[in-house]
């Protein structure tokens, strides 16, 4: 169960409140060898990738990534989300490509990552609540100045 057998990603430069100009570079995922089920943490806190567009520049890249298409309920066991970049406006400028993700009892999600289609992309992390029953997720742009309210 990918629930209890996961990897710890942990960098904080993932959170969506990392904006540009905190490093003199951008992260990429594409040279990660992405292997199995990860878990988020920022800081020490659970976190989750967010499920609407998140503002470019975040993330500590150029196009953050995001899942489309919410987020499981426990009982939904894994499913097949895919995954978006912000970028030039538009919020999923490079098209999509699939993960799977899983919702834990607990209250946290796993996610079965995948290279992304380019740089520079990273999946993002949000330590912000969701709504963990069915969703219609409508894209909303997340801005690093709209989210320290959670």
């Amino acid at each position: 169960d990918p629930c209890y057998n996961y990897t710890v990603l942990n960098d904080t430069w993932r959170s969506i409140n990392n904006g540009y100009g905190l490093h003199s570079y951008y992260n990429c995922d594409t040279s990660v060898s992405w292997s199995g089920w990860y878990r988020l943490f920022i800081n020490g806190l659970s976190a989750h990738i967010p499920d609407t567009c998140v503002s470019q520049y975040s993330c500590g890249t150029h196009a953050p990534l995001w899942i489309r298409g919410g987020h499981p309920t426990v009982t939904d066991g894994v499913v097949t989300r895919d995954v978006c970049s912000h970028w030039n406006n538009y919020c999923c400028y490079f098209g999509s490509f699939p993960i799977k993700v899983k919702a834990c009892p607990g209250n946290y999600y796993v996610y079965e990552l995948v290279i992304p289609t380019t740089c520079s992309l990273v999946y993002c992390a949000d330590t912000c609540s969701i709504n963990t029953g069915p969703t219609t997720a409508t894209p909303v742009t997340i801005s690093p100045g709209n989210v320290t309210h959670c």
